[in-house]
């Protein structure tokens, strides 16, 4: 499910297809805080994520943060600018891959090392605020959460038109439906569902 398209059940659910209460500036700011309220709530913004060793450097967005990187199961050291800046690396060096490090949104594996391999990368991803056209945008939660997403911005829609009782029964049906996507995740029993892949550049990464 798109942007484009939760834009358009928001506005059909509510009652208004014609911007006439809500517009979709209105509705993006509800998608961030839903976006951030859910990720605080279950965790599902925690992703892993395979490449090839020929793939680095590897260019990141800028908000994801990479928590860590393993090469047959074994994790990587982090270097740091100060640790880079301070102890001289020679940038040049060849060997057994043992560090990453990060020069602007490039991720370099350190030092360099000619065996193709695949690199586990462990990331997660902070919401950015939406805005033109729907097309552009990407969501930050797994596909299994935008019909959450979209009780979210239902309720907050009947907030901005002071119906608060309708507000608050969205509401309660967003809470309702969240407690069972977090009991899914965490139950070997329930329905299981395959998160996308939010590093949104391609669809290498991304669902």
């Amino acid at each position: 499910m798109d942007v484009e398209t939760v834009l358009r059940r928001v506005k059909r659910q509510f009652g208004d297809e014609y911007d006439v209460v809500i517009n979709d500036d209105d509705i993006y700011g509800w998608i961030y805080e839903a976006e951030m309220d859910i990720i605080r709530n279950t965790g599902s913004n925690e992703q892993t994520m395979t490449q090839s060793s020929t793939a680095f450097p590897l260019d990141i967005p800028a908000n994801v943060n990479i928590t860590r990187i393993l090469i047959n199961g074994s994790p990587l050291s982090y270097l740091s600018q100060n640790v880079l800046d301070d102890q001289g690396f020679n940038f040049n060096a060849v060997g057994g891959r043992s560090s990453w490090y990060k020069v602007g949104t490039k991720v370099h594996l350190y030092p360099s090392d000619t065996l193709i391999t695949n690199v586990d990368i462990h990331y997660t991803k902070t919401p950015v605020m939406m805005q033109g056209l729907p097309a552009a945008n990407l969501f930050t939660v797994p596909e299994r959460y935008r019909t959450d997403v979209i009780q979210f911005c239902i309720a907050k829609a009947h907030n901005k038109n002071r119906n608060f009782q309708a507000e608050q029964r969205a509401m309660e049906n967003y809470d309702r439906s969240l407690g069972i996507r977090r009991e899914e995740a965490y139950s070997t029993d329930g329905a299981q569902y395959k998160g996308s892949d939010p590093m949104d550049y391609e669809e290498l990464w991304y669902d």
